[in-house]
């Protein structure tokens, strides 16, 4: 297996202001950079976006519902965090009346982590690098969990998600020593099943960068992401609803376009495959664990 070299383009630095970046009021923060997606075969194919996304620490949940106001995860408000609309393939949690979302989905990714092989001892922290529900819509291609311990990322959850089907998948990638993943989910109808995944992962502190290749012998096609950090207040959020005024649409509308450039191109059509047996999610140095389909 050849080793990835390559990263996307660097996230724009003119609206960035990291002066105090670490020394807000939460641990909870924007990321505000670029998307970066390139096709090496059959034909070269490549496109940049704008785009946020929102780093939620888990703990901080009920802070941000009393700080905020267009912020909620027990009613509509312009973001709003759902537990339902996350971890979806995974078996659900039931939940007593009285938790919270944030514990909810803290517990729900733990649960899954040790599912799928994580040894959550010494893990005492969970952050979700993911979009909410924007003016009541919502739509990830792809939301991150990171499981922590003492402040250092250990694990990582990649929940993917296609469209129009709606189902998701989740990936466990151990970020102490990240393997190849087995593709395990169809995702793009332009792209089929054989092959592996490349992570290169920066936990969220300043800035953030993650990096998804696909293999198959060689490179097939990069995914990146690359943001940089702010904290969380009105002006920021006002700015990012100016920008992206229902940023699930603007996602959403790219996914489309992009498709029927691929279809233009003359790009062979893949119809829905699915994995007939179970495929490991974690590789290279750990234990063999299992990913359901």
């Amino acid at each position: 297996m050849h080793r990835p070299h390559s990263t996307g383009p660097a996230a724009s630095h003119d609206v960035v202001d990291t002066t105090n970046a670490t020394k807000g009021a939460f641990n909870s923060a924007f990321y505000i950079g670029h998307v970066f997606h390139k096709r090496f075969v059959p034909k070269v194919h490549k496109f940049t976006y704008p785009l946020y996304m929102n780093f939620i620490d888990l703990d901080e949940v009920e802070l941000l519902d009393k700080k905020f106001w267009w912020f909620s995860s027990k009613k509509w408000a312009p973001l709003q965090l759902k537990a339902t609309d996350y971890l979806k393939d995974r078996t659900p949690l039931t939940s007593d009346g009285n938790q919270s979302t944030g514990n909810h989905l803290k517990a729900t990714a733990l649960a899954a982590a040790k599912a799928l092989g994580a040894d959550l001892s010494g893990i005492d922290q969970v952050c979700m690098l993911a979009q909410l529900r924007c003016l009541g819509i919502y739509f990830s291609p792809v939301n991150f969990f990171f499981l922590y311990e003492k402040n250092t990322a250990k694990y990582l959850i990649a929940e993917v998600s296609n469209t129009p089907w709606n189902n998701t998948h989740s990936y466990l990638i151990d970020l102490t020593a990240p393997g190849p993943t087995e593709k395990a989910f169809h995702v793009s109808p332009f792209m089929d099943l054989d092959m592996v995944y490349q992570w290169q992962v920066k936990e969220p502190k300043l800035n953030t960068k993650i990096v998804i290749e696909s293999w198959r012998d060689r490179r097939l096609f990069m995914a990146v992401f690359d943001a940089q950090r702010y904290d969380i207040n009105t002006k920021k959020v006002t700015a990012i609803f100016l920008r992206w005024p229902i940023v699930t649409v603007s996602i959403v509308r790219a996914i489309y376009w992009q498709a029927f450039k691929l279809y233009i191109k003359g790009i062979r059509y893949v119809p829905y495959q699915t994995k007939q047996q179970e495929l490991p999610t974690v590789i290279a140095g750990k234990p063999n664990t299992k990913s359901k389909p």
